[in-house]
């Protein structure tokens, strides 16, 4: 009796994963790009002050499955930089700061082809997904120009000095959260062929996360927001 349940089992897994193979799709896909990233963040208290955005790295390893008609779940790992700058304005001008940020991103998104499905003909296609993503913070360099307020010349302006340094996350003085989170978007056109897909991607990144480990006060959050312009190919396991 045991030996025939085993059986049973066996097939009935055996017959599942056939037609699980048979129905759905699977592709791998890989992208690299740049991103423009800012920090949202509250500068009402900081007179001549803004920030700016900067130009990044970024890539994309991603999976996508097929789950029903033209409906896919999408899951990744990838790498970004989300540089940006601080600057001093107005009276205060040439004093800045430059923050080069290197990020683990995993997204997890749900999308749909809204032309065509490369997985049934070739040609062109059009897909959008969004979602939620998490992100661990590697490493951050920064850069500045500071005045330097001892050394005040004759027509009242200041020397300047530069510097550069990495942040120690071990020492982390000024409780920054490695840990953070989002929503993500994102848009793909493409062209499809026999196995392999070639692209070009959109995606948005919008941090909810408190970029401050310690702030209690919502007014004072500060978040990044990403933008990400990339090219890429995937191949379809179908």
């Amino acid at each position: 009796m045991r030996k025939k349940i085993c059986r049973a089992a066996s097939i009935g897994a055996l017959s599942f994963g056939t037609f699980v193979s048979a129905q759905h799709h699977f592709n791998l896909a890989l992208d690299a790009g740049v991103t423009s990233s800012s920090l949202h963040a509250d500068l009402s208290n900081q007179i001549e002050s803004r920030y700016k955005s900067r130009i990044g790295l970024g890539i994309n390893l991603s999976g996508e499955y097929m789950i029903w008609k033209s409906l896919f779940a999408s899951v990744g790992l990838g790498f970004q930089q989300k540089n940006y700058e601080y600057q001093r304005t107005g009276n205060y001008a040439g004093w800045y700061s430059r923050y080069t940020n290197n990020f683990l991103t995993a997204p997890l998104m749900i999308g749909a082809y809204l032309l065509n499905n490369p997985h049934e003909t070739q040609g062109v296609w059009l897909k959008a997904a969004g979602g939620m993503y998490s992100e661990y913070w590697l490493s951050r360099k920064i850069s500045g120009r500071y005045p330097v307020f001892n050394e005040l010349q004759e027509d009242g302006s200041f020397n300047y000095t530069e510097v550069s340094d990495t942040y120690d996350f071990k020492a982390n003085e000024n409780q920054l959260n490695r840990w953070g989170y989002g929503i993500i978007g994102k848009a793909q056109i493409g062209y499809s062929f026999k196995k392999f897909d070639v692209y070009g991607s959109y995606t948005y990144l919008h941090g909810i996360s408190d970029i401050n480990k310690d702030n209690q006060d919502e007014s004072r959050k500060e978040s990044l927001r990403s933008h990400m312009f990339s090219v890429g190919a995937s191949y379809k396991f179908n």
